[in-house]
């Protein structure tokens, strides 16, 4: 069953940005590669999926890395170090390194498999995560999101009291709110040959891989592509990559002591254990009985 409408989202505040320490921060964490050498940068926004599982868009592990991933999803010549910046209340500030990166061939989707030791500005803290559910698809025309992704960032490196290096970013963090326009439940065209949909909001660079809300509190997707300057010559034209793809991926990510090791199994099955919430998980059931083999 869906879940009712929590909010409508005000339209006339459509891009607006946030407090640098906005508790979005928590669930939209800010992607930074090469983070321990003296050239840090932020490609691009990741969104919490549970404890230890970020989805982000594939277009940014591709231009981070520089090359495609492998048929299998695997990423090859992983060279550049990559982190996953998370501001909790307080502030307090963690840096989880990225263990292993899944990308699907087909679709601008990508999910990060963090660490277990990361580094934290209150060591004394016990890691915790806030777990938002899941819509693996799209809202209906004519229905408000809200999408939010970090835009203009720059780091600056410093030298600490130790010699090591201390990381400060400078971004905007932005909410960008608008309407579905129009849903494309496989495929748009050969740019945007995967399931997505067309939104009024607009999307600048940075936020790609952010996470997008529907009016239920769900992610249902994530910041996928605009075209550039569209919100100057009237309403902007962005897109956003539908979430079902996502849970037909593979991996052998534990999952706890009540689960084997080792074993590969499909993302969907951390939607049944509850790992992942999905409020409408019947839906998604149906939906790959008739259409994923």
């Amino acid at each position: 069953m869906r879940p009712p409408h929590l909010s409508t989202f005000p339209l006339h505040k459509p891009f607006e940005r946030q407090d640098p320490t906005t508790s979005l921060s928590e669930v939209a964490l800010r992607l930074v590669v090469n983070c321990y050498s003296n050239e840090p940068r932020v490609v691009g926004t990741a969104a919490v999926l549970c404890g230890h599982l970020l989805v982000t868009a594939n277009h940014i592990i591709i231009d981070a890395f520089g090359a495609p991933p492998n048929p299998d999803g695997s990423i090859v010549n992983v060279d550049k170090h990559l982190v996953a910046a998370q501001v909790l209340p307080g502030p307090e500030y963690i840096f989880w390194d990225v263990h292993s990166i899944i990308a699907d061939c087909s679709s601008d989707i990508a999910l990060l498999n963090l660490g277990n030791n990361p580094c934290r500005s209150n060591p004394n803290d016990v890691p915790r995560w806030r777990q938002l559910p899941v819509n693996p698809f799209s809202p209906e025309v004519g229905e408000r999101v809200a999408a939010f992704g970090y835009r203009l960032s720059s780091v600056q490196v410093s030298k600490n009291e130790d010699g090591g290096n201390h990381i400060a970013v400078d971004d905007e963090p932005m909410v960008s709110i608008g309407e579905v326009r129009e849903v494309f439940e496989m495929r748009r065209d050969s740019n945007l040959p995967f399931p997505c949909y067309q939104v009024s909001a607009r999307f600048d660079g940075g936020m790609s891989g952010g996470p997008v809300f529907d009016e239920t509190g769900c992610i249902c997707g994530i910041v996928c592509s605009s075209i550039e300057g569209s919100h100057l010559d009237g309403e902007p034209i962005s897109y956003v990559s539908t979430l079902w793809p996502l849970f037909r991926l593979m991996t052998s990510i534990g999952r706890g002591d009540n689960y084997p090791r080792d074993v590969s199994y499909p993302i969907i099955e951390l939607a049944r254990g509850g790992q992942i919430s999905v409020p409408d998980l019947p839906k998604l059931e149906q939906w790959f009985a008739k259409h994923v083999r």
